[in-house]
C-alpha cells in the first residue's frame, strides 16, 4: 500500500512515563509548518480518546502536537488548552512508528517562558521594562501552581546553570 502508519501516545500531565486518559486532539503539520494537507483531508484536531490514535498518512518528515480541547472567542480567534511538546517524526513506506508527546505541568511552561524572555532581553528583541513587568505577573501568578516533583522538569535549573559556567569557563 505504501502508506505510513503513525501512532501518537500523548504522556500524561507530568509524567512521562504514563499515558494520559484524556481527550487529546492531535495536529500534524509538514516541515514547512503548515497543516498536514493530502488526499482532501486535513491532518489537524484528530481525536484521540485516552491519550492515543493512529493514522495513516504518507512517508515524510512531521511535526506533530496536541492539546486537550480548542474554542473560539468572540474575535474568532483559535485557542488552545493545554499543549504537549511538539516532536519531529520521520515516517516511512509500510512502516509503523510510535511517538510519545509529553505533557508538561503548567509551572514548567511558566518556568521555560521566564527562561525565553530572559534570552530575548540579552539579544536586545525584548526591553528589560518590559520583561521585568512580565516576571513580576508570572512570578506571582507561579506561586499558585504547584512545581512537578520530577527533577528532570526543573529541578535541574541549577545544576544546568552551572554546567554552562563551567563549559564557558572552558571556551
Amino acid at each position: 500500500m505504501g502508506l505510513a502508519k503513525l501512532n501518537v501516545w500523548v504522556s500524561k500531565v507530568g509524567d512521562p512515563c504514563k499515558v494520559s486518559n484524556k481527550t487529546w486532539y492531535v495536529n500534524i503539520y509538514d516541515c514547512s509548518g503548515e497543516i498536514l494537507e493530502w488526499c482532501d483531508r486535513k491532518y489537524a484536531v484528530i481525536k484521540a480518546p485516552c491519550g492515543h490514535v493512529e493514522v495513516e498518512l504518507p512517508p515524510g518528515c512531521y511535526i506533530v502536537n496536541a492539546v486537550w480541547g480548542y474554542w473560539i472567542d468572540a474575535n474568532d480567534v483559535l485557542h488552545g488548552n493545554h499543549f504537549a511538546h511538539n516532536t519531529i517524526v520521520q515516517v516511512e513506506c509500510d512502516k509503523v512508528k510510535c511517538i510519545k508527546l509529553f505533557t508538561p505541568k503548567a509551572h514548567v511552561c511558566g518556568v521555560i517562558f521566564r527562561l525565553a524572555v530572559a534570552d530575548l532581553v540579552r539579544q536586545d528583541v525584548v526591553p528589560r521594562n518590559v520583561a521585568e513587568k512580565l516576571n513580576e505577573a508570572l512570578d506571582e501568578t507561579l506561586k499558585y501552581i504547584p512545581r512537578p516533583a520530577k527533577k528532570f522538569e526543573l529541578g535541574v535549573l541549577k545544576e544546568l546553570k552551572e554546567m554552562e559556567k563551567e563549559q564557558k569557563r572552558g571556551d
